[in-house]
């Protein structure tokens, strides 16, 4: 399932195809069942005519005479259970992989957007098209098996049969269908727009469920449960509730459609009919055959009508969701980029220019050169840049101009994951997998072992806590680590950050949030690895204290860099470090 994320499908029925097609032919002995089933109508229904018009003769019937309709009806009888069980066979064959393939597919897709893309997108929205996507392809291939394609197979095939017997019928039959094509299929391409329009409503409801629902626990400290109620309860009137209504008054008018052009064939191939075998221009068993085929016809007919509605605002439905694979990937990485391995860990920002939205540029012609092994702390006020300029590193967005160069190459030359592979960052805020805490620890080296996890937990100084739990490192953390304090998230990333063993380093204010004991404890265990590892490390602080021992301090301000230099130089310029450093020292904050 390699290099998914390149995959691009311009169509639902391009993209349902490159699913299916390495099961193409289990696929397609899943469809001869429906197919062979109208098959199956016509022989039912023609056995019985033979049988009316050989028991409608004076005198008695011979067996020679019977032989032929008791056996095709007991052959259609066992050739229909046959086609089915044989597309079972195929489902079991195909279903379960194409449907592991999809979602992969479909996952390897989103998960190759932007950082920018998932900054503007919620997570929630994104889960409930990837459902839909998967509902969408059950959904055709359960109609094209189960209802829609039988029922069209069947009509088609009973309309024709009708040649038996009268050419009348079968014409009346052919511009009867023109005519419901001509009318319904209209209707149907502009209730699939109401559809898809109800459909993007609901997927933005479901998206603000789950924004509410991430954050649950700011409902309940706000004391903003109803409060948010109301506010989807106002969302859905304005919006959800009216293309709702919208799309099943119209789904009635659809229907009631459909159900005037069903009596009206109906009744007036029964009276045709009759009128022939008044006229003795049709046998007994003519008019019996012509009946059961016109009711299967109508009976089809009507079924394949309400099935393609259902069809046409399930399409919609997967459309909806499906144009997250339509958008197209934001290109960070450049057709040269490659992997490149650092051996030292420069790094060197040249002439760099960036801006969020135009008029308002962030970077313009930055500089900063920092030595392998170098340890930097980056500080200023919140908006100075400080994360911006990591997010660069990154790779996270591409500056408009200038050059980020790591051990003399240029990112530009390397693939987003080559850059990220060799960075460790530790956030703010630590987000941990549903998983065990060695699952966790171990996210950050391929294949680690667990005495390799255990160690980076000692050094971390969180194995003692660990050890102290009931399940010790196979604990589930809980969504997003809730069930662990900040300090024990943070510890766990410092595990993370030992066991990636990268040489670049990013402390990204990963003491902030933390009550003061905590905070000392876990920047001992910084320094700790700061001290062991050779690392190049750049920490952005907004504790002035905690980057008072690193080799530079640069200091950043409207996305300008404007000082830089040791802690006690800085203190002594008294310049515009000093002036934060007192406001601290003085209780004011930074």
């Amino acid at each position: 399932m390699n290099n998914l994320h390149h995959f691009k499908a311009p169509t639902i029925w391009q993209f349902l195809w490159s699913i299916i097609k390495p099961y193409r032919w289990w696929y397609l002995l899943i469809m001869q069942a429906p197919i062979l089933t109208a098959f199956y109508v016509f022989a039912n229904n023609y056995s019985l005519k033979l049988l009316v018009d050989a028991f409608s003769r004076e005198g008695p019937v011979s067996y020679e005479i019977l032989i032929h309709p008791i056996v095709l009806f007991i052959a259609a009888q066992i050739g229909l259970d046959v086609v089915w069980r044989l597309s079972n066979i195929g489902e079991w064959k195909a279903e379960p992989y194409a449907r592991r393939r999809l979602l992969l597919t479909v996952y390897d897709y989103i998960q190759y957007h932007s950082y920018r893309y998932f900054q503007n997108t919620q997570g929630g929205t994104l889960i409930s098209k990837l459902k839909g996507i998967l509902d969408g392809y059950d959904t055709v291939f359960s109609s094209l098996h189960h209802t829609i394609g039988k029922n069209f197979a069947v009509v088609v095939v009973s309309i024709f049969v009708l040649l038996i017997v009268n050419t009348t019928v079968f014409f009346f039959m052919l511009l009867w269908c023109a005519l419901v094509i001509a009318l319904l299929l209209p209707m149907s391409i502009k209730l699939n727009r109401y559809s898809n329009e109800a459909a993007e409503s609901k997927h933005h409801v479901i998206g603000r469920f789950s924004d509410n629902i991430t954050n649950i626990f700011s409902l309940f400290y706000f004391a903003k449960r109803q409060d948010e109620l109301k506010r989807a309860s106002a969302f859905m009137s304005e919006d959800y509730v009216p293309r709702q209504v919208t799309l099943y008054q119209y789904d009635f008018k659809f229907n009631l459609v459909g159900s005037v052009l069903y009596w009206f064939m109906l009744i007036g191939v029964f009276i045709f009919m009759i009128h022939l075998r008044q006229q003795a221009e049709i046998s007994t068993g003519d008019l019996i055959f012509v009946m059961l085929t016109a009711l299967a016809i109508s009976f089809d007919l009507w079924a394949f009508i309400s099935g393609m509605c259902d069809f046409t605002k399930q399409i919609g439905d997967f459309k909806s969701s499906f144009n997250v694979l339509e958008t197209p990937h934001e290109t960070i990485d450049s057709s040269i980029a490659r992997d490149i391995r650092l051996k030292q860990g420069t790094i060197e920002f040249k002439n760099l220019s960036f801006a969020y939205q135009e008029e308002q540029p962030i970077f313009s012609g930055l500089n900063l050169s920092i030595k392998a092994g170098e340890k930097i702390g980056l500080i200023g006020h919140s908006g100075a840049g400080k994360s911006t300029l990591i997010s660069l590193l990154l790779k996270n967005f591409k500056p408009r101009s200038g050059t980020i160069l790591l051990d003399g190459h240029s990112i530009e030359e390397m693939t987003s994951d080559s850059v990220r592979r060799q960075i460790s960052l530790i956030p703010q805020d630590i987000m941990l997998f549903h998983r065990s805490i060695a699952e966790n620890i171990g996210y950050a080296k391929e294949n680690a072992s667990f005495e390799e996890i255990k160690q980076a937990a000692q050094l971390a100084n969180i194995d003692e806590f660990i050890e102290s739990l009931p399940e010790q490192y196979e604990t589930i953390v809980g969504e997003r680590g809730v069930k662990l304090s900040g300090g024990q998230r943070q510890r766990i990333a410092i595990a993370r950050a030992i066991l990636k063993n990268a040489p670049i380093i990013i402390l990204d204010e990963a003491t902030s949030s933390l009550d003061t004991v905590t905070e000392q404890q876990i920047q001992q265990s910084i320094n700790t690895i700061l001290e062991q590892n050779g690392a190049t490390v750049i920490a952005i602080a907004h504790r002035l204290s905690t980057i008072r021992h690193m080799d530079r301090i640069v200091v950043m301000e409207g996305g300008a860099i404007i000082e830089e230099g040791r802690f006690d130089e800085l203190i002594n310029k008294d310049g515009y470090f000093k002036s934060l450093w007192d406001a601290q020292v003085n209780g004011m904050v930074l």
